[in-house]
């Protein structure tokens, strides 16, 4: 087995499944691809603020924040002053956006229930440990070896 033509593979099948939600319905109401990928983080940090997603991203704070008010105007993203510390505020998904975002996950939870059928819990587990090897790379500091 090829593993990098496997890789690439599977990166090729997610890229054309996000285009082709993009682009095949009003979901996404012309959000462009940069912003869904915005969406994407936010969506898997707890406590997002724009800069925890600066520090992620390794941009400026001023590069996120400008795509965050853009974000806000859509209507896309909620900023939620914080109980806590009055200076901060958490970035969070509008519940249309989520809504959506639900909609977008469900070939996710698909392919779990396939999974779940046709495979032994012991052979998932190692598979989700080598996702997770795949996603802990830090791949753009990543050189030829």
């Amino acid at each position: 087995m090829d593993l990098v033509k496997e890789i690439n593979d599977f990166y090729y099948h997610m890229a054309m499944y996000e285009l082709q939600v993009m682009n095949g319905n009003d979901y996404y109401n012309g959000l462009s691809y940069n912003s869904l990928l915005y969406i994407n983080v936010m969506e898997q940090m707890e406590e997002c603020t724009v800069s925890k997603m600066a520090d992620v991203l390794k941009i400026t704070k001023s590069a996120v924040t400008l795509k965050i008010n853009e974000l806000v105007k859509q209507g896309v993203v909620v900023k939620k002053q914080s109980e806590k510390d009055k200076r901060v505020y958490f970035l969070e998904l509008s519940p249309h956006m989520e809504q959506i975002v639900g909609v977008y996950d469900q070939v996710f939870y698909k392919i779990e229930r396939e999974l779940k059928e046709k495979y032994p819990q012991e052979q998932l587990e190692m598979f989700g440990d080598v996702l997770k090897t795949i996603s802990g790379y830090q791949w753009r500091d990543m050189q030829d070896d």
